[in-house]
Order: C-alpha cells, then sequence, then structure tokens
C-alpha cells in the first residue's frame, strides 16, 4: 500500500522539529539583518545569492554583474562571525516506504504483523557510510520514515508537534549489507534483510547529544570547510561513488577545487547532497 504524502512533505516537518532539539536560538538585530539578508530563521533567500553571487548573467548583452569570489569569501567570513559556533552534522536519508498489510508479503514471517519497508540504495548507503567514516565524529548519518501512512495522521502530527516523535530511524552503519529495512512501529528497532536481522539504533536526542557534547565549536565558515573536506575524501577510491560524485563535479566545473574557498565549499556540499539526495542539519554551540 502506498503512503498517502509525498516524502518532501515528510521530511519538511521533520526538519523543522529537529530544529526544536537544542537550546540555540538565533534572531539577528537590524544590523545583523543588514549583513545577513534574513531574519529569525537559518534560511538565505535566493536574492542573497542573485544578489552577491560571483558573476550573474543579468542581460541580453551578455554582461555580467556581482562581485569576485574572493570578495564573496570574506563577506562569507564576515557573515560566518556573526553566527553561532557550530559542531556537528546531521545527514538524513528520508525514506518513504510501502506499507505491507498481506500476509503474503516477503518479510509477513518476520513481524506476524503489518509493516513498513524501503530499500538500500547501494551508492547511498556507501555515500552515507563514507561520509561517516571521515568526519571524525562530526556527522552522524540515519535513515528515517514514517511510521503512519495516512495524510490524515501526517497533519495530525504536524499539528502536535510529533513527527519525529512518529518516525523510525535507522543508524546507516548499522544496514551494511542489507537490501532492505522493515519496521512496525515508532522508534529505532527494525529489521534489516534479505536475511532478517534484528536492528536497534540510538534515538535521535542521544546522536545530537553527543555530537554537540565531544566536538570543538568551530565558526561556521571554518565548519563548512571542514566538512567539505571529509566530502572530498569519503567521494574518493570508491567505485560506487567516485564515479557518480566525479560526474556531477565535473558538470558542474568543479573538478579542481580549493578547500579554501567558501564559495567552491558551499557548492561542493550542495552537489554532495544533492547527489545522494541528502538533508544536511548544522547543530551550533550550546548557549
Amino acid at each position: 500500500m502506498d503512503i498517502e504524502f509525498k516524502e518532501k512533505t515528510f521530511e519538511k516537518y521533520f526538519g523543522h522539529e529537529l530544529s526544536r532539539i537544542t537550546n540555540i536560538t538565533f534572531s539577528p538585530d537590524q544590523f545583523d539583518e543588514a549583513v545577513l539578508g534574513f531574519d529569525e530563521a537559518f534560511w538565505v533567500p535566493d536574492y542573497w545569492y542573485r544578489r552577491f553571487g560571483p558573476y550573474v548573467r543579468s542581460s541580453r548583452r551578455r554582461r555580467l554583474t556581482g562581485i569576485e569570489i574572493d570578495e564573496f569569501n570574506r563577506l562569507g567570513q564576515r557573515i560566518a562571525s556573526h553566527m553561532p559556533r557550530s559542531k556537528f552534522n546531521l545527514f538524513v536519508q528520508f525514506k518513504r516506504p510501502k506499507y505491507l498489510i498481506s500476509r503474503g508479503a516477503k518479510e509477513w514471517p518476520d513481524w506476524k504483523h503489518s509493516y513498513y519497508r524501503y530499500d538500500i540504495t547501494l551508492h547511498q548507503q556507501e555515500a552515507l557510510e563514507r561520509i561517516d567514516a571521515h568526519s571524525f565524529g562530526r556527522a552522524a548519518t540515519i535513515y528515517a520514515g514514517p511510521a503512519f501512512w495516512q495524510s490524515e495522521d501526517l497533519w495530525e502530527h504536524v499539528e502536535n508537534e510529533t513527527v519525529v516523535e512518529h518516525s523510525n530511524l535507522a543508524d546507516v552503519g548499522k544496514l551494511t549489507g542489507h537490501e532492505h529495512y522493515s519496521y512496525i512501529a515508532p522508534g529505532t528497532f527494525g529489521k534489516g534483510h534479505s536475511e532478517a536481522v534484528d536492528i536497534e539504533s540510538d534515538p535521535i536526542e542521544k546522536i545530537v547529544r553527543n555530537g554537540l557534547e565531544y566536538n570543538e565549536p568551530l565558526q561556521l565558515n571554518e565548519h563548512l570547510k571542514k566538512m567539505a573536506s571529509a566530502i572530498i575524501d569519503s567521494t574518493n577510491n570508491s567505485p560506487a561513488v567516485s564515479s557518480i560524485f566525479h560526474q556531477r563535479r565535473s558538470a558542474s566545473g568543479l573538478i579542481d577545487f580549493n578547500l579554501n574557498s567558501l564559495y567552491e565549499v558551499t557548492l561542493i556540499i550542495e552537489l554532495f547532497l544533492e547527489t545522494f539526495s541528502l538533508n544536511l542539519y548544522v547543530f551550533g554551540e550550546e548557549s
């Protein structure tokens, strides 16, 4: 049976609730807003990039406007000085499972109950495993799927702010070698398949708490550079990952990469997330 709502809708409200896990808040004052270009949220509007992005074509005469990349990098460092320092990255692969109610379903004997199941995609799995391994504790990687299937349930959980509470989370590292993952309830318990193996993952609160407790706080621009370095390391020397990401970088003209350029760092991160269909949440220093 198909889930009645789209994956994108689920991930949006899941992300809203993640922002409430820590006590970090940041509301720019009038001066900050003038520099940052936004208020009340960590969302940078598209017009900010159109205004400050290097060399944007703006007319039929192919005139180029904007600022040089070096100036963009200096501006980024100035912006980072107004932001809370960052400690930890959470990479989330959202899943839209099937809801299986037939006794003839393949994993029914393992549950003897209606259950949810989604596929594990090889190149996504390996990309997540590798970014986790190359982040030296500054990142965690999880799958997240709803433990409900009707639209009316989604909107009820949105209203009650219980989308995360009614989701099932799975540690990427514990699903190595599995083709599918199944579960019957919210929380952190499920089974890896083909041969059924019980999987018990950490709750989201523990993942975030550990990430904030054990990592050095860095200014946002330095945190992003460290993340991009981990991405480059994690996407090298892996047949399932390297060729896909190399093609994406080649198409975007980013084969030669400068880790000291905040502009190129942000592009590398964006390409990685797009290539492997991931969402990234950055958690800052606790106040």
